[in-house]
């Protein structure tokens, strides 16, 4: 038997909207493919019992109900466009569901929070790079273990970072001073890596002096020394 493609559509959506039919029968909510074959078969077939456009129409918008839709399926029913075979002719008729169903599949919902507000303990010092070079700190770095050429009250700098936005830097200049704030790092306040004055827990017993005579010895600069 030869099938034209568009007879081919139509039984397709036939075959389609008898499984959606079963399953509404069995009181299974439908979801989107199902609701479609239903509205669209239901247009093919009121066309093929010789009713107008109009009547057509109705017959798709009819043809599922809000009570037998999944959440947010009714919204994805709209602008189905179905060609239908009336007496005079071809037409398509183009069915929008009318939903009351405000939920959107996928829709991202945006939720007003409020900024949130550091309550961790800021400090101001003053850096002058000693170098012949600029020197960057970026933000989550230990301040206390910066390039040794940046000379500042490195003890007032223990345990702190850049008081500045995630992933930002602060440029040092050969040769100037910069006024910078310092925030106290967060979470456990276990220390890795940097320079290696510190490498595990800032506030363990001794572990600040240690760190600060590290640094002496390594040739730090400390503009807190007196």
């Amino acid at each position: 038997m030869e099938l034209t493609p568009s007879e081919q559509d139509r039984l397709l959506i036939f075959t389609a909207a008898q499984l959606a039919q079963s399953r509404r029968a069995r009181g299974v909510k439908l979801n989107a493919p199902e609701a479609t074959a239903l509205i669209a078969h239901a247009v093919i077939e009121a066309a093929r019992d010789g009713a107008s456009h109009a009547q057509a129409l109705v017959a798709g918008q009819t043809a599922v109900t809000e009570t037998e839709l999944l959440p947010g399926v009714g919204s994805l029913l709209t602008g189905i466009a179905v060609e239908g075979v009336f007496d005079d002719g071809r037409r398509l008729v183009v069915v929008d569901f009318a939903s009351t169903d405000t939920n959107i599949p996928g829709e991202v919902i945006r939720l007003e929070v409020a900024p949130q507000v550091s309550t961790a303990k800021t400090i101001d010092i003053i850096v002058r790079n000693e170098s012949t070079i600029g020197i960057s700190v970026t933000t989550h770095m230990h301040f206390f273990e910066v390039n040794p050429r940046l000379k500042f009250d490195r003890a007032a700098a223990y345990g702190m970072r850049l008081h500045i936005p995630a992933g930002e830097h602060v440029d040092f200049p050969p040769g100037q001073d910069v006024s910078v704030e310092l925030e106290a790092i967060g979470g456990n306040r276990v220390l890795i890596g940097f320079a290696g004055l510190v490498d595990g827990p800032l506030d363990a017993p001794g572990a600040k002096e240690q760190a600060l005579a590290k640094a002496r010895e390594w040739g730090y600069l400390d503009g807190g020394q007196s």
